[in-house]
């Protein structure tokens, strides 16, 4: 099929029908743009109109993205991407409303301060966006064009489309957490290391659903593995702000990344013994390629030194 572009088809709309097409839903889309469902009902009929083909098809009140509509979405992505790293390179990052950044929330914990001194060390007047999402989610966003910068795991490294690039981020360690009042975080077991099958006699509190990918995992979703030793899993919460009230307690332990110990106000116990501290890869990702902006901040990131 043959489609001509109307030359008239802005940037703008393109934006607004990214948004359109990751809710599917008038109404949410417009909460999140805010503007009115009649005002991007306007914006769907001029980009259909343009392109010469319908993008959505209506069931009722509902909208569903079809065949055509997820080619455009792939190629809107592409688009407003390249066309947010000309503005930026032409008039300046004051112009940039914002580098969009969507990461699981563990990882914003640990990482955002670190992306927002980069990003202010190299951008002084950007501003930075901040989406919670689990890495699968994040990834998808990214796909779509929602942000620019995606946060995931070394797990789903292989779900990464071809057009997006990666880097390594780091690597997330995660520790055994006990609160100030907690008999292994006092005492003989303080200056010394404590024996795992000592650690074993305390319970610990642990989410059932994993902080990165979202899944549910059962007894190891925080990374505890079946390769490491048994331990008495006694409450399970979901929610790390819960988590870290019952840490704070001296009642429970916890395995947290080692860089929020200090946040929620706990010590990270040294263990001996058969146990190896887990740890998680973490990658950047985006729609690189084009040396500008968003490269060399991801790269500065990462540790390379930014294209020049």
């Amino acid at each position: 099929m043959l489609v001509v572009f109307d030359s008239k088809m802005e940037i703008e709309d393109l934006e607004k029908f990214l948004v359109i097409a990751a809710t599917e839903n008038l109404q949410r889309s417009a909460d999140r743009l805010d503007t009115t469902p009649g005002g991007l009902s306007k914006v769907l009929r001029r980009l259909e109109k343009a392109l010469n083909t319908r993008l959505f098809d209506r069931v009722g009140k509902q909208i569903r993205l079809n065949d055509a509509g997820r080619r455009l979405q792939g190629r809107a992505a592409e688009i407003t991407a390249i066309a947010r790293q000309a503005q930026a390179e032409l008039s300046g990052l004051g112009n940039l409303p914002e580098c969009r950044v969507a990461a699981p929330a563990v990882i914003q914990l640990t990482w955002a301060a670190s992306i927002q001194h980069k990003l202010a060390e190299r951008h002084p007047n950007a501003r930075l966006s901040f989406t919670s999402a689990y890495e699968s989610l994040a990834l998808s966003m990214l796909v779509r064009g929602e942000v620019d910068l995606a946060i995931i795991t070394g797990a789903i490294l292989g779900q990464v489309p071809i057009q997006i690039t990666t880097c390594m981020l780091g690597v997330e360690t995660l520790c055994i957490v006990a609160g100030p009042g907690h008999p292994l975080a006092s005492g003989q077991w303080s200056k010394s290391g404590v024996p795992i099958d000592v650690v074993q006699q305390y319970p610990f509190a642990a989410p059932r659903i994993s902080p990165f990918c979202g899944e549910e995992r059962g007894i190891g979703s925080d990374g505890w593995g079946e390769n490491l030793p048994a331990r008495k899993l006694q409450v399970i919460v979901n929610d790390y702000g819960v988590l870290s009230r019952l840490i704070k307690t001296g009642q429970f332990l916890a395995l947290l990344p080692e860089a929020l110990v200090e946040d929620v106000g706990g010590a990270k116990i040294q263990v001996v013994g058969e146990f190896v501290e887990p740890q998680e890869e973490l990658f950047i990702a985006w729609r690189g390629g084009h040396k500008g902006w968003l490269d060399d901040l991801a790269l500065a990131l990462s540790g390379v030194e930014g294209l020049k």
